[in-house]
């Protein structure tokens, strides 16, 4: 009987080693078995278990996934990334970004993501507030351009003695409200508190829509595009230094092409005797210093409102002195108010782009960041020769 037990065990023992054998070859049925590969991972429970396949294709689905922050950023990266990233934009491609905020969502779909494009120079105030929640890297377009004030709003020829007129006038007004503080009755206070709140806002660099002291819309310079297309390139192949040349050689090409732009316009420009130009907001002062030109702006920073009736009145009496043909108005947007003053001064008004988004058409037809560029200085220099 003993002996028949130690047969029994070395059967089972002999038996058991051949199932083993058999698993390092094909197993006999794998219908229930979850096939594993790449690196392992810990689960819920602390357990350390190899990443499954859907894991690892996840992985690298979001590792090759960069954002950039609205239209001209987006163009200008997609164009370098090509085909070895996917390029996707923070905003609606459709829509001006002014004012965007971004939802939970968004922010969420953000983190996923190792990096986002954006422009900078006060471009994207959501920017800082998002930041501090994700760990996504923000990698500033306009780093290494060189920022210009923003005008206000105000016709070029008059504005530095407005403004400073009325910032003394400003100040004089608080310094009232300081001395007779005790007077004041309740609106008095809340117009002064209105006014310190107002002041701070200022000291604090957020003028104009919370877009800061400096004029944002860098990329409308191509000099400036060009650097910012470079910015990318540069942080493309330090990702992915295997393609390296791929990316540095679609800058390049972006490089050469907006280099002949700039060769081209530049002595078109020359050649004409009047330099200003009438837009619908004050979105053009890269361009204009680039190619030594003025822009009339008929609004501030930002294409939201009705122009001022005072800042109307200046651009009208100037337009008429200067003999200025066209009023431009943004593409994509309302032509009513440049029809108007258009028609006052015996012009006509014709559509420029601010390139913070693009038309169906444009999309579609992935019409590049250069062409749009080049379309502007055209229609500009149209407007002037």
């Amino acid at each position: 009987m003993k002996n028949k037990k130690i047969i029994t065990l070395l059967a089972l023992s002999l038996a058991l080693t051949a199932c083993g054998n058999n698993n390092q070859g094909e197993p006999a049925n794998i219908e229930n078995t979850e096939v594993t590969s790449g690196p392992s991972t810990e689960d819920s429970e602390g357990v350390v278990r190899p990443s499954t396949e859907k894991e690892k294709s996840e992985e690298n689905e979001e590792s090759s996934v960069v954002y950039a922050s609205f239209y001209p950023i987006y163009n200008l990266t997609k164009q370098i990334a090509g085909d070895k990233f996917e390029v996707k934009s923070f905003t609606n491609l459709k829509t001006e970004s002014h004012g965007f905020e971004p939802s939970a969502k968004e922010i969420a779909d953000l983190s996923e993501a190792g990096l986002i494009f954006i422009n900078g120079a006060g471009m994207e105030e959501w920017a800082e507030d998002v930041e501090e929640n994700v760990e996504t890297d923000f990698v500033n377009t306009s780093e290494n351009i060189e920022y210009i004030k923003a005008e206000g709003g105000h016709v070029h020829d008059h504005e530095e003695g407005e403004e400073d007129h009325e910032h003394e006038e400003g100040e004089d007004h608080d310094h009232e409200h300081e001395e007779d503080h005790e007077h004041e009755d309740v609106e008095d206070n809340d117009h002064e508190h209105e006014d310190v709140e107002e002041h701070d806002r200022e000291e604090e660099g957020h003028h104009h829509h919370n877009h800061g002291e400096f004029d944002p819309h860098t990329w409308l310079d191509p000099e400036n595009g060009k650097e910012q297309a470079k910015v990318i390139a540069d942080k493309l192949s330090e990702i992915d230094p295997a393609n390296k040349d791929y990316f540095q050689a679609n800058y390049q090409k972006i490089a050469d092409e907006l280099d002949a732009i700039v060769n081209e316009y530049s002595e078109k420009f020359s050649s004409v005797e009047n330099k200003k130009f009438i837009v619908p907001h004050e979105a053009f002062g890269y361009l204009a210093k680039r190619f030594d030109l003025e822009q009339i702006p008929l609004n501030n920073l930002t294409s939201t409102g009705e122009t001022d009736a005072k800042v109307l009145k200046e651009v009208t009496d100037l337009a008429k002195e200067e003999k200025l043909k066209v009023v431009f108005y943004e593409k994509g947007g309302s032509d009513e108010e440049a029809k108007t003053l258009a028609n006052e001064i015996g012009a006509t008004a014709e559509p420029i782009s601010t390139i913070e988004f693009a038309s169906d058409e444009e999309l579609e037809n992935e019409v590049t960041y250069q062409e749009l560029i080049k379309e502007n200085l055209e229609a500009i220099y149209n407007s002037l020769a």
